[in-house]
């Protein structure tokens, strides 16, 4: 029996994803480097991009640790959360914290309308980025765990 597996990322989709938020961050931080602002607002800017960044990451990993430990639960129903509710909720007070303190920043700053959607397009693409970068990282990890097992196999067996 000659199993064969694929890839759930090919190298294009993880060198776009890595590219996406490469170009996020760095977009949002000329933008906030070019702009005539006090130092403490472009902290401010730049605080609010890098909660928002690291909250996106964790909530991918929770959502799917959760979703993937549900799964298992099923199967086991003595299988141990990998999260703990508090974490989940920590998790998610995080993303939304970010996003509050980053479109009430926003909001109330006096910048023009373009000004602001520029903003409001990049936090969203390093969202979006951030989110997709987490996914290929830990898919990519399980294939290579996965292709290394059927390599030891077919070696085992043949």
């Amino acid at each position: 029996m000659n199993q064969v597996y694929r890839k759930r990322n090919t190298t294009a989709f993880t060198l776009v994803s890595y590219f996406a938020l490469a170009a996020g961050l760095f977009l949002f931080c000329l933008g906030v480097y070019n702009d005539n602002w006090e130092l403490n607002v472009k902290g401010y800017y730049l605080l609010c991009m890098v909660l928002i960044t690291i909250s996106c990451i964790l909530m991918q990993k929770v959502v799917r640790d959760n979703t993937e430990d549900r799964e298992m639960r099923l199967e086991n129903p003595r299988h141990r959360m990998r999260n703990t509710p508090a974490f989940t909720g920590m998790a998610v007070a995080g993303l939304v914290i970010g996003y509050a303190m980053f479109f009430i920043g926003l909001y109330n700053a006096p910048f023009q309308l373009n000004v602001k959607g520029y903003y409001i397009a990049v936090i969203l693409l390093i969202s979006y980025s951030a989110i997709g970068v987490q996914k290929v990282t830990r898919d990519n990890a399980e294939d290579k765990e996965i292709l290394a097992e059927l390599e030891a196999k077919r070696e085992f067996q043949g």
